[in-house]
């Protein structure tokens, strides 16, 4: 969801959007994205997609909220998480930067969250943490603005967007 708000405000940038699902390719290609299916979790495809494309900047917008389960989500930063930092290094990528939420996440979610933001601050290159608040609008959880913080989607997507082509590496907090 956010990977596809930021997309339409990188079109001066060379950008391979990752997708798990064939159905979603041409959704990436229309949104000004080259599009491949790779599974984060399949490290060794996502390792050979990086070092074959040579990024300058890998961006982590890796969730799983389709199931509406916390575990899942923690999987996602834990497994994805170190996948794609794995392939950042391998890659020479100059940049990582990774998502994560401007709001507290209580147990195993929390944990998963901090540990995600720890390895993009420990990247040897420049490592971005962008904390987003709860997300709303089309197509989010939300249509309307939920409890603080909040942000609109495409609102999110235009900031995520400047902060990943432009700000220097830090935490950001984008509400």
């Amino acid at each position: 969801m956010l990977g596809r708000a930021t997309l339409p405000h990188l079109d001066r940038h060379e950008v391979v959007a990752l997708t798990r699902s064939p159905e979603k390719l041409q959704v990436l290609r229309d949104l000004g994205a080259e599009a491949a299916v790779c599974d984060v979790y399949d490290a060794e495809a996502l390792l050979q997609l990086a070092l074959g494309e040579r990024p300058h900047a890998i961006v982590n917008f890796v969730t799983d909220l389709a199931g509406a389960s916390a575990d899942a989500n923690s999987r996602a930063r834990r497994e994805g998480g170190a996948n794609l930092l794995q392939a950042a290094i391998a890659s020479a990528a100059s940049r990582l930067v990774v998502e994560s939420v401007a709001f507290e996440l209580e147990g195993d979610a929390g944990k998963a969250a901090e540990e995600l933001e720890r390895s993009a601050l420990r990247f040897s290159g420049d490592g971005l943490v962008l904390r987003f608040g709860r997300l709303w609008g089309p197509g989010t959880a939300y249509e309307t603005p939920p409890r603080p913080p909040a942000i609109h989607i495409e609102r999110a997507g235009a900031e995520a967007a400047r902060l990943i082509t432009q700000a220097p590496p830090a935490t950001y907090a984008v509400t």
